[in-house]
């Protein structure tokens, strides 16, 4: 019998379209060399989860792993009939939570994959991203799947909400430089800001959700040229875009500026919800690591992130 059962699932960064997606833009999204990881196994007592020092009982609504709770609580509805051992889940995480690199969208993925599986009830992918959506809905509101889909699928991706996902092949890797700000955010709440700004100014909004669109297609054929030059560019261009409806921050914009005193740097933007969270930023070929030691000084949640990079996967499992 099994007594253990171990997942994991990446990161993402979102290179296009964020926000814009939500209101039915294409955006391209990569998965990145961060991965949070969970495993499921037996214990004696009741179902808990826990990560790092912190632990909560499945039943208890104390506001905790709220993502990983209603994952567990779909996944125990379907198994209803089936008779299981008291579990717990355990995550560990190399992203931080609140840093825009779809923390809670890859701990949903990896639970649900491990957690059906540990449960003897076979899920095909399309089944995993259906329960890792909700579990993120709970979060974040009003997500548009984009975050589930990076993670659970890897690579890079065009995505459209309801629209079928496309995989991007690219001959040769980019590497692109991360850096946390060190600030939080709240997805939801950024999401309800932009759907105001949209209120507000209808047209001009409508005007750069199809720009977003234009601007995700440039993307992929600048991934695909691997033209650094060019990413830099639509990065700069798409962090105005993403100013302009509120989700940028001065934090965010002086992490820019201090990035923009070196040469190297291409072009930057926030990736994700903004509010806080990350950037990401073109860098001339070569210069990586050292632009990365002088952006660590003061940012200590940096790393270059090569793409694409792999999807859901299953790490080893005893039993």
């Amino acid at each position: 019998m099994i007594t253990e059962i171990r997942a994991s699932a990446p990161g993402k960064i979102i290179l296009s379209g964020e926000h814009f997606v939500v209101h039915g833009s294409y955006s391209v999204a990569a998965a990145i060399n961060k991965r949070v990881y969970v495993s499921v196994r037996e214990i004696n007592g009741k179902d808990q989860i826990v990560s790092n020092d912190i632990s909560s009982n499945l039943d208890s609504d104390d506001g905790s792993f709220p993502a990983v709770k209603s994952v567990t609580r779909n996944i125990l509805s379907i198994a209803r009939n089936r008779k299981h051992s008291p579990f717990e889940i355990s995550i560990s995480s190399e992203i931080p939570s609140g840093s825009g690199l779809g923390s809670s969208a890859a701990v949903s993925v990896a639970c649900s994959a491990a957690l059906s599986e540990f449960l003897g009830i076979p899920l095909n992918k399309e089944e995993i991203s259906n329960l890792a959506f909700k579990g993120e809905s709970t979060v974040h509101g009003n997500p548009s799947g984009l975050d589930i889909q990076a993670c659970q699928s890897g690579g890079l991706i065009v995505f459209k909400k309801s629209f079928e996902t496309r995989s991007i092949h690219l001959k040769d890797p980019v590497r692109l430089l991360v850096v946390f700000s060190g600030r939080k955010r709240s997805t939801s709440k950024l999401i309800a800001k932009v759907a105001d700004r949209r209120t507000e100014y209808p047209n001009q909004f409508q005007r750069l959700v199809d720009s977003a669109s234009s601007g995700s297609f440039e993307m992929v054929d600048a991934l695909k040229s691997r033209d650094l030059s060019k990413i830099g560019s639509l990065f700069t261009s798409l962090q105005v875009q993403l100013s302009w409806i509120g989700v940028s921050t001065p934090q965010l914009d002086d992490l820019i500026e201090f990035l923009y005193k070196k040469q190297e740097v291409l072009g930057a933007k926030l990736t994700g919800a903004g509010g806080g969270g990350s950037i990401i930023a073109a860098i001339k070929s070569g210069s990586e690591d050292s632009v990365l030691k002088y952006v660590s000084s003061q940012y200590p949640y940096s790393f270059v992130t090569e793409i694409p990079q792999e999807g859901l996967r299953w790490e080893k499992a005893t039993g």
